[in-house]
């Protein structure tokens, strides 16, 4: 529940984040957009004015062509008497195209006019300067195309690619930031659900055998002077030999669930499986070492997950178990093969599981806490590596890879 809260604030607070981080965004786009507009009419307008300028400059100096050159989109020159006397080659014998005159006591003036006859379905800046001639005033008109609202595509494409790497940059930064504010949150729920496990798995199998031992006491004193304490005791131990595994196993289990501490040393997976398979056993382990494989490791725990896995063989080996050390690809590899008849495909998981036992598991061995490859996996995860259940010709094929250290030449 923990979890899946601290996702949820993670998420919102993101969310939250990047929609502020893009109305921001907007607002200061909106703002740009208008300040480089005002700035781009304001160059355009210089522009048309600047043209109209030195045609009153021609017209001064007597010097004004039929037809004029221009930057602009349009000029035209109108004589005291309204013809068009000058004009750039678009306008050629095109009439005047405003009749929009400055007021009588102003030299120019400045609009912008939208679908002009010679500009039809757009707008245009229109500048307007009187001339003072002696036989009358000349007005000059001067038109350029208005700049779009949105200045030019660039523009767009330059504030809507900055707004979504912001936005983005926003989203990324807060989830890493709320993310790492709560993962000590994340670590209290990960506790506490280590914890619950734990709890379910003592209740789970403690039950058993507590529940065979209270039958046999009962039994006993219920008929006291016909009970067979011997045979009761007997009972009672194996109970008790079972309850001793099951909380030995469960002890291991919760300092691996909390990651206790463990040794780390070199440790020569040959020369572990040597002492591990030189006792006594039920059946005969065939081993194939290659010297020189070692990894850092806690020797005690990696002897349990050894004996764990030999242990297993054993109980389901019909005639023997095979164990073989290795090197492959720059890991160290343990296999543990037994020729007995070998775990369905669609139950490799489960026997990993704690206190899973398979039906043939109980027939063999209904002492079995069920624990043994859960703690086996759990050890070799705690050393960086995997255990997995393989093919295998015949029987079960166990496999674990650790890294290997690194052989040092001398």
């Amino acid at each position: 529940m923990i979890t899946r809260f601290g996702r949820s604030v993670r998420a919102r607070l993101t969310l939250f984040a990047s929609v502020a981080m893009a109305l921001l965004c907007v607002v200061v786009s909106a703002f740009a957009l208008h300040a480089v507009h005002t700035t781009a009419v304001g160059r355009r307008t210089n522009e048309v004015l600047t043209a109209a300028l030195r045609v009153v400059h021609l017209v001064k100096r007597h010097e004004l062509p039929p037809v004029i050159s221009g930057e602009v989109d349009g000029i035209q020159v109108v004589d005291s008497a309204g013809r068009v006397v000058s004009t750039t080659g678009n306008l050629t014998g095109r009439p005047r195209m405003s009749q929009w005159t400055p007021d009588a006591d102003n030299a120019n003036r400045t609009r912008v006019v939208c679908d002009l006859p010679d500009f039809p379905g757009r707008c245009e800046i229109l500048t307007v300067l009187r001339v003072y001639e002696r036989g009358g005033d000349w007005l000059i008109y001067a038109a350029g195309a208005m700049v779009p609202r949105y200045v030019h595509p660039a523009m767009l494409g330059f504030l809507g690619g900055d707004s979504l790497a912001l936005v983005a940059l926003t989203w990324f930064g807060v989830s890493r930031v709320v993310g790492r504010t709560l993962r000590p949150v994340d670590r209290l729920e990960r506790a506490a659900e280590r914890q619950r496990r734990f709890v379910a798995d003592v209740s789970h199998d403690l039950r058993s055998p507590i529940t065979a031992m209270r039958a046999e006491v009962e039994e006993a004193m219920l008929y006291p002077g016909d009970a067979d304490w011997q045979r009761t005791g007997v009972a009672l131990l194996g109970s008790l030999d079972r309850l001793q595994a099951i909380v030995g196993d469960l002890l291991t289990l919760a300092q691996l669930d909390a990651g206790a501490p463990a040794v780390r040393e070199p440790v020569d997976l040959a020369e572990l499986v040597g002492a591990e398979t030189a006792g006594r056993r039920s059946k005969p382990v065939i081993t194939t070492l290659e010297p020189g494989v070692t990894v850092m490791g806690d020797p005690v725990r990696l002897a349990r997950l050894l004996t764990n896995l030999l242990d297993n063989a054993e109980r389901h080996a019909e005639s023997q178990v095979a164990v073989t050390v290795r090197d492959h690809d720059g890991a160290a590899v343990v296999e543990v093969v037994d020729d007995g008849a070998g775990i369905a495909p669609d139950q490799r998981e489960v026997v990993f599981q704690r206190f899973t036992r398979l039906s043939a598991a109980r027939e063999r061995d209904a002492c079995g806490t069920g624990l043994g490859l859960a703690i086996a996996r759990e050890i070799a995860q705690a050393h960086g590596g995997t255990l997995t259940l393989e093919d295998s010709d015949r029987g079960a094929r166990f496999v674990v890879r650790l890294p290997r250290l690194p052989i040092v030449e001398g």
